[in-house]
């Protein structure tokens, strides 16, 4: 180090109108952005696997496939009524594997502002495909009730499941689809149970 600086003063001093250009070089590390990966492993091979714009494949004639530019960024693998899926706004690549016992799905994306949907309901392909616009927009979380297991609507689902040993409805008329009113009013007990008139308006 001594020796460098002693080289430096006599460049300087060596003439007039001489210009010492010194270059700083600064060693950065690379950084590489951080991966999310999520790898789902489904028991059997005999499972469809599904990639947008690639269509369907069995799982048993896959050895390994990778997807870099799928038409969206989701995978799903199901058989009869049962699906299991992986879903994203956008992603890295989406890849499928296969051995003799079991098939694996996996999605990968940067870890920033990453999300992906883990999916276990009925249905195919065309089950996620009807929410893909509002997942690749940001709006499926906003939706009343996000699901890929029943349909988005626009008002709030009721369900009424009442097996309750100590209740009595009185009332008994089925609503089909559509916008509903309904008044539900506490009769008071008889027999030590509670009545509950249910009236459409």
């Amino acid at each position: 180090m001594v020796k460098f600086f002693t080289f430096l003063r006599q460049l300087f001093n060596m003439r007039k109108g001489f210009m010492f250009v010194l270059f700083l070089l600064v060693f950065i590390p690379s950084v590489h952005a951080q991966m999310l990966s999520v790898k789902l492993n489904i028991h059997g091979v005999e499972n469809a696997i599904y990639v947008p714009g690639v269509g369907e494949r069995l799982a048993s004639s896959i050895s390994e496939e990778v997807y870099t530019t799928p038409q969206h960024f989701y995978i799903l693998s199901y058989s009869g009524t049962s699906l299991n899926g992986l879903v994203a706004r956008d992603g890295l690549r989406v890849y499928a594997t296969n051995n003799e016992t079991f098939h694996s799905i996996g999605i990968d994306q940067n870890l920033d502002n990453s999300r992906i949907f883990l999916v276990f309901s009925k249905g195919n392909w065309r089950t996620v495909e009807s929410k893909i616009d509002l997942i690749e927009s940001g709006k499926f979380l906003a939706a009343i009730s996000p699901s890929f297991a029943f349909g988005l609507g626009t008002l709030y689902p009721i369900r009424l499941i009442l097996t309750y040993t100590g209740i009595d409805l009185i009332g008994n008329f089925i609503l089909g689809m559509g916008q509903h009113k309904i008044v539900v009013e506490n009769l008071g007990t008889s027999d030590g149970k509670t009545l509950v008139k249910i009236t459409r308006i």
